[in-house]
């Protein structure tokens, strides 16, 4: 059974519904943008960061593929290549601490997002593509998620960021003050030589999500990101029907006024959608 609204349906916005609605998301963005991609030359990988913590509390990233923002493993190698001076004597710890972190524990966070490459041997990171989740805009998890934005915006590729959630900050928004405060909001960043240019998107409840094109760079045109059919065909895959309790009220916050009484008449009047 299709969700009953146009575009995001707010009842996603909970745990665990969201985290399997996301995954498929992701990958249905892909699956339905790679026909095009392949045309432009270029393919689309879901890849994946994932962060656990410690028994400090300190958030810690165990896989990133490094070559998302485009660093050279070789570059690396000779910025830092002191060991090919010679042997230098090391200084000898005096303690050391053992800190074994179980990758099956409950409190880890994984990341999906994509990743579009020219097609061929150099396979060069041309945009990539991310899907805020509650951690990236709230909790300890946060901080990690702002400085990887960082450097993708730093980078030379191209980056688009989609906030399918109405909780948490997302500071792209503060970005754009002349436009509308919409529950959900695309942002795209442009490069443009050394500069970028910075695109807003705001989506209000009750409209479809955009096609939004995703910048790949001269020569080639923008990759349409058809996100209302992603987000259909994620739903079908992640929501059978009965998971998600329609006679309840949608989870916070709350919902402006205008908003729960569109919510309440698309539901018939079977949803509590309070204001």
């Amino acid at each position: 059974m299709p969700s009953p609204f146009p575009g995001m349906d707010p009842y996603l916005e909970e745990s665990p519904w969201w985290e399997l609605f996301h995954d498929w998301f992701v990958r249905e963005l892909a699956r339905l943008s790679l026909p095009r991609a392949s045309e432009l030359g270029c393919w689309i990988d879901v890849e994946r960061s994932v962060y656990l913590r410690e028994p400090s509390g300190e958030i810690l990233l165990i896989g990133e593929p490094d070559q998302v923002v485009g660093v050279s493993a070789a570059g690396e190698a000779r910025e830092g290549g002191s060991g090919s001076r010679g042997a230098t004597a090391l200084a000898v710890p005096r303690a050391v601490h053992e800190v074994v972190v179980d990758p099956e524990q409950p409190d880890r966070v994984k990341q999906d997002y994509l990743v579009v490459r020219e097609a061929g041997d150099l396979r060069r990171v041309l945009a990539v593509v991310e899907v805020l989740s509650p951690a990236n805009k709230e909790g300890s998890y946060m901080p990690r998620y702002r400085l990887k934005r960082k450097r993708l915006l730093e980078s030379r590729s191209h980056f688009m960021e989609i906030d399918l959630l109405r909780s948490g900050e997302n500071p792209s928004r503060r970005l754009f003050p002349e436009l509308p405060a919409t529950p959900y909001f695309v942002f795209v960043a442009r490069k443009t030589g050394l500069g970028r240019n910075e695109e807003g998107y705001p989506v209000r409840l009750q409209d479809p999500l955009p096609v939004v094109g995703l910048p790949l760079g001269p020569p080639r045109p923008d990759l349409p990101l058809d996100l209302t059919a992603a987000l259909r065909s994620a739903y079908d895959l992640s929501m059978p029907g009965g998971r998600l309790r329609y006679d309840r009220p949608p989870p916070g916050p709350a919902l402006a006024i205008e908003d729960a009484a569109w919510v309440r008449q698309v539901l018939g009047g079977g949803g509590r959608a309070e204001g």
